[in-house]
């Protein structure tokens, strides 16, 4: 975020974190959505061969 303040010339930190946190908040949701999905699949599929 800092390198993205200093590309834009932004004055401050905070200008660019207001404008484009959302833009991360979004990735991080998405981000999180994955790994539950994956972490889920990989239970049942850990379940799967201890049982075989």
């Amino acid at each position: 975020m800092k390198a993205i303040q200093e590309w834009l010339g932004h004055t401050t930190f905070n200008v660019t974190a207001n404008f484009y946190s959302h833009l991360d908040y979004q990735s991080k949701i998405d981000s999180a959505e994955t790994i539950a999905r994956i972490l889920d699949g990989d239970k049942k599929e850990n379940i799967s061969k201890d049982a075989e």
